[in-house]
């Protein structure tokens, strides 16, 4: 029977010992990162109706728009902080023959909320008092109009008790067709997608490009902090303590 030589035993197990360490920070490394990463919410146009489009005379004076947009949590164990939910309404300038004009309509802010886990946010909402004569041009000669709703804020997660620091920033929209009634003539929600208006129109270009931020309390930039790129996983750099608590955990049970 062959001796082994004890150095070559303490070789061995070293080895092993180094593999498994390995092994399981890529394990908890991989699992940590699929439990917390942490997808946008979703957001949709629900109703719109301006009344002053409606073919009955009598509300040519109704300087109101009503509208309902939908904010969904696509997150089964993250809940989701919004600041403030601007809303910026629109139509194409008809007076010019540039199409890509744009005229402000209105403007609406929906106060800082918070959503749990798989929860859809309905916001009602009443704009006035609106320029009628601005809306009036948008009318085309089949009797429609065509609007757009642009939507902008910043996000936090809740992990279990923790409250993210970093802000994820939303910039979304999407145009509405109004048919002769003032009321939305697509009966189906409108699912409002990546939007550059606020790009074009100066907001928030002082950071320069998507990303998330670190803010302060009023919602400005934090002073020093740098914009980063937007992903939709939790930072490397605030989690490394748990991966490592993870992986000594890991290592020893399977010892």
């Amino acid at each position: 029977m062959t001796k082994i030589d004890p150095e070559e035993e303490l070789g061995r197990k070293c080895c092993t010992c180094f593999f498994k360490f390995i092994f399981t920070t890529g394990l908890g490394a991989l699992i940590l990162w699929l439990s917390l990463r942490a997808k946008k919410p979703k957001c949709s146009i629900q109703n719109f109706y301006i009344p002053a489009l409606s073919k009955n005379l009598s509300s040519r004076d109704n300087t109101t728009l009503n509208f309902m947009v939908r904010c969904d949590n696509p997150n089964k164990d993250k809940g989701i902080y919004y600041d403030d939910v601007h809303l910026t309404f629109s139509t194409i300038n008809t007076t010019t023959t540039n199409s890509s004009d744009l005229v402000l309509v209105a403007n609406y802010t929906v106060p800082k909320f918070y959503q749990g886990h798989k929860k859809k946010a309905k916001k009602w909402g009443q704009v006035w008092p609106l320029n009628n004569q601005t809306v009036l041009r948008a009318v085309l000669p089949n009797g429609s109009a065509v609007f757009r709703l642009d939507l902008k804020t910043h996000v936090r997660f809740k992990i279990v008790f923790w409250k993210t620091k970093w802000y994820r920033r939303i910039k979304v929209g999407a145009d509405v067709e109004v048919n002769g009634d003032g009321v939305k003539a697509n009966e189906k929600e409108i699912k409002m997608e990546k939007s550059n208006f606020w790009k074009t129109h100066g907001y928030w270009s002082e950071f320069g490009f998507d990303g998330d931020v670190e803010l302060t309390g009023d919602g400005a930039q934090k002073k020093g902090s740098k914009t980063k790129k937007s992903d939709s996983s939790l930072p490397l750099r605030s989690s490394f303590p748990i991966f490592v608590l993870i992986n000594l955990l890991v290592f020893f049970a399977i010892r």
